[in-house]
């Protein structure tokens, strides 16, 4: 049976949204990063959070406890270092694929896990599955274990978008029909767009 990990990253200083944690966001009732572990979990999917910046508070003021939680001294070096410490993990379960789905993407519908599962799990699946829908490309993309070691490898300073976009990686677009999968929360206005757009009434 397939073995997926998702990598929740939600280490950052939130610059953007005027320092106030990320991962404690609400929409719909929930957290930012509670939304996303139940997500996950619902599916069948392991959720690992990575924490950093006000770590002690995540964990204070959030249910994590379905999830595995890391935590990233080195979080100011960049996304990836979070990434790394979720592909560790992974590779010591022995796991077939590490989905990295940041905090601030937290929407992410529970029927586009389950598609990306599939495809992960079919005859020469590639390396990346990406979702997508009407021609764009979203989150949460799937990194299949045979990208472990370029994960490790890759420069901080381009991230896991230098394994998507290298020549020695098979990337394939998974249509999932959803445009949830480009919603991103960077700013307040985008926080009370995604609001505005998805939260139900």
């Amino acid at each position: 049976m397939a073995d997926f990990v998702a990598a929740i990253t939600a280490a950052g200083k939130s610059t953007r949204m005027g320092g106030f944690p990320k991962p404690l966001l609400t929409f719909d009732g929930r957290r930012f990063v509670e939304r996303l572990v139940e997500t996950y979990a619902g599916v069948g999917v392991d959720p690992v959070v990575v924490l950093g910046h006000e770590a002690s508070e995540v964990r204070a003021r959030a249910d994590l406890s379905a999830a595995t939680v890391r935590e990233n001294d080195d979080y100011e070096s960049g996304m990836l270092s979070s990434v790394r410490l979720a592909v560790e993990y992974a590779a010591e379960r022995d796991a077939d694929g590490v989905f990295l789905n940041p905090v601030d993407c937290p929407v992410t519908p529970a029927h586009v896990v389950e598609r990306l599962v599939s495809a992960g799990t079919a005859t020469d699946p590639g390396d990346v599955l990406v979702p997508g829908t009407d021609g764009g490309r979203g989150h949460p993309p799937l990194f299949l274990a045979s990208t472990f070691a370029a994960l490790r490898a890759a420069p901080l300073d381009r991230g896991a978008r230098a394994v998507v976009r290298s020549d020695d990686t098979d990337t394939r677009t998974v249509d999932v029909d959803d445009e949830r999968i480009f919603a991103d929360v960077d700013t307040p206005a985008e926080y009370w767009e995604l609001v505005k757009r998805y939260e139900p009434i």
